[in-house]
């Protein structure tokens, strides 16, 4: 009887100690976090005792991610204050040049044929505003999120041709060609057409306003389908591990007309795709260069 109760008082003092170890823990880590809410560090929970890793673990990748959120947080919030600099100038740009040739035809004798010159100017002032509203709202479509295009089987060759035809004439206005080379006629692939003229359009309209000479499109197989757009480039100081970034624009003061974004929608598409882009600079020539 009496060893028994030794073993037992034995056992309630081990019981109480490991209680007051684990009290003495668990206030360790309820000072450190009292600590670490109110200061901009990157500290950790720590133990001397050990007698709570697990829940210190815990603690401690809860910490990590809420500090990674906040930093993510934090960089978008610049990027969108930046996205809305950028459009409010955009949209002020040609709206502005508008207002001021409306201002002139009313309030300047001009001739029938001055007025139409003028009006004709407001008009392309205007349809470039309706160009960068629609740029701003599929961009915005496509950093929501949504569902997953609907693809169907397509020629590819087709997309391509109905994409340089589209420009053909703007380019000929430039005396410039566009040349196609592929070495099948037809290449099958499952993809959404109209994402995928998107892509086309907005790579020969990048071309078009940022290169000289003639473009070259190419097309082959490699491990899938592979195209590339070539053309000289005329613009010395393109960052290229930023060319696909949102709103990269060479023109810092934005009078050129362009919003940034060509390339960025052409990027998001190709992946939603579920291919890939890349851009590279080789004498003097771009070559952005999709793979799907």
């Amino acid at each position: 009887m009496g060893i028994a109760v030794v073993l037992l008082a034995a056992a309630v003092f081990v019981l109480l100690i490991t209680v007051i170890f684990q009290r003495r823990e668990i206030n360790s880590i309820a000072r450190q976090l009292n600590t670490l809410k109110d200061e901009d560090t990157n500290a950790l929970i720590h133990s001397s005792a050990g007698a709570a890793d697990r829940l210190i673990r815990e603690i401690n990748s809860l910490l990590i991610r809420l500090r990674t959120n906040r930093i993510e947080y934090t960089r978008k919030n610049h990027d969108l204050e930046q996205m809305m600099t950028n459009i409010s100038h955009d949209l002020r740009t040609p709206l502005t040049s508008a207002m001021g040739y409306i201002n002139i035809i009313l309030n300047s004798d001009l001739t029938e044929e001055e007025k139409t010159r003028e009006l004709r100017i407001i008009e392309k002032r205007l349809l470039r505003l309706e160009e960068l509203i629609d740029s701003f709202f599929e961009f915005s479509k496509i950093i929501s999120g949504g569902r997953q295009p609907e693809k169907t089987e397509l020629n590819l060759n087709s997309v391509l041709e109905e994409s340089i035809v589209h420009y053909f004439d703007d380019y000929c206005a430039r005396g410039r060609q566009i040349t196609l080379s592929c070495e099948k006629n037809r290449l099958m692939i499952v993809s959404n057409r109209n994402m995928l003229l998107r892509v086309f359009d907005n790579l020969i309209s990048n071309a078009y306003k940022h290169g000289s000479g003639d473009l070259d499109v190419t097309v082959w197989e490699e491990g899938g389908i592979a195209v590339s757009f070539e053309n000289v480039l005329t613009e010395a100081d393109i960052d290229i591990d930023h060319i696909f970034d949102e709103f990269y624009t060479t023109d810092i003061s934005r009078t050129k007309g362009n919003t940034g974004l060509g390339l960025a929608i052409a990027k998001q598409f190709t992946e939603m795709l579920g291919g890939s882009i890349s851009a590279e600079i080789n004498g003097g020539r771009f070559r952005v260069t999709v793979r799907l």
